[in-house]
């Protein structure tokens, strides 16, 4: 199972996928689009 977590921080957004069956996690970190305010 794969689980995804997205964080907003200020002007930032975090994603964390951790894919179970690899053993690692992916992180992808960007800035927020204004739409997403």
């Amino acid at each position: 199972h794969a689980h995804c977590v997205t964080l907003y921080h200020n002007d930032l957004t975090c994603e964390a996928d951790t894919f179970g069956s690899c053993g690692y996690v992916y992180l992808a970190v960007y800035p927020t689009p204004e739409t997403k305010k």
